[in-house]
């Protein structure tokens, strides 16, 4: 099996590039740097995929994970292989505990979140697609099996692809099981003499004629089980959490209702009349205070008059901010008609009705 190093790599990068673009656009606390990392261990066996009577191995690791949407993760994977140089070389033997070592990049994808939507803590089972590359090393002590000769180690890049079977457990969903079938290709096929001559390609020879058909082994598949903690977030979970629209309303309210030290755009509004012989008194953007035209207008009212009051405000702004203003508008009126001697006998603070509304309170006479 030949495999391209390079178009292996524009692969990996599209996948990843892929998955980030389709990463749900929902909003989610527990997002910081140190948020949503985990760590997990992780062993099984080891097979070669070229001679299914090829021994097994076994492998054991350490994964190291970030969350970066609860669709997109990043894995960050330290291998070990032991009596599992047969599934790479066909006659050599290491002697070694431990017959190769890997460092993996993966990237994560969550398939459940991905199709189903993420509802704010993980499902109990879920399904992940994992594909990234990374570097091995095989270690041989001895030469062609010659223990008078040095070490030759091969440093190999290896792309590895599988799926994650998990199984979130726990009161938080704080611990995950997982199963790990997944396949690892090499990208060369060995060709240097030091490889052939350790085993790393198998030669078979036709004595009658001396031809020599020679290759080797470029795919292993491995399943293990794996243990991950999840360690908790700055939400007070252990993942992602949906941020609560209701919070999110209210905290833009609280934005809102902070008094505006400038306005940028000025609306300029005429003069309204409600009706002959009634006062319209007219307000400032997001102020409630009298001016002195207002002022002159309400001393045109005769003490003793009774009147109503209906305040508005602008469309610009929070509802139930614009609600308070109209409010204020109006308590700011009856305040200095009572000062007058004038019955305010009715309030109504009505904020922004409509899109025409206006920043004005209509004083009709009763």
């Amino acid at each position: 099996m030949l495999i391209n190093f390079k178009n292996m790599k524009k692969i990996t990068l599209v996948i990843a590039m892929f998955a980030m673009a389709m990463a749900t656009s929902a909003q989610y606390t527990g997002h910081k740097f140190f948020d949503n990392w985990s760590i997990g261990v992780e062993g099984g066996v080891s097979s070669n995929l070229h001679d299914w009577d090829t021994p097994n191995g076994g492998v054991a690791g350490i994964n190291f994970t970030k969350g970066i949407t609860p669709v997109l993760s990043l894995e960050f994977q330290l291998q070990a292989g032991f009596n599992d140089d047969a599934n790479w070389n066909w006659f050599q033997r290491s002697k070694n505990i431990v017959d190769n070592a890997t460092v993996m990049a993966n990237t994560k994808i969550n398939l459940m979140n991905w199709f189903c939507g993420y509802k704010g803590t993980p499902r109990t089972f879920e399904v992940q697609a994992r594909g990234g590359v990374g570097y091995m090393r095989v270690f041989f002590p001895n030469f062609a099996g010659n223990p008078t000769k040095g070490g030759n180690d091969l440093n190999r890049c290896v792309f590895k692809f599988g799926l994650d079977f998990d199984f979130n457990f726990g009161a938080d969903k704080a611990w995950t099981f997982s199963l790990r079938p997944a396949v690892i290709l090499k990208t060369s096929r060995d060709n240097d003499p030091a490889a052939v001559a350790m085993g790393y390609r198998r030669t078979i020879c036709d004595y009658n004629d001396g031809s020599c058909l020679a290759y080797g082994h470029n795919a292993v598949g491995q399943i293990t089980g794996c243990f991950t903690y999840h360690f908790k977030t700055s939400n007070g979970t252990h993942h992602f959490a949906e941020v609560n629209a209701t919070e999110v309303t209210k905290v833009v309210e609280k934005i809102v209702e902070k008094p505006v030290e400038k306005v940028v755009e000025k609306v300029v509004e005429k003069v309204v009349t409600k009706n002959v012989g009634n006062v319209t008194v007219e307000f400032a953007q997001n102020k409630a205070t009298l001016s002195n035209t207002a002022k002159a207008k309400l001393n045109a009212i005769e003490k003793g008059t009774v009147v109503v009051l209906d305040g508005y405000a602008s469309p610009e702004g929070n509802k139930s901010y614009n609600q308070k203003l109209s409010q204020r508008r109006c308590d700011a009126v009856k305040a200095y008609l009572q000062e007058r001697g004038v019955n305010v006998s009715d309030v109504n603070a009505h904020g922004a009705a409509g899109q025409e509304s206006q920043r004005v309170v209509y004083v009709t006479i009763k």
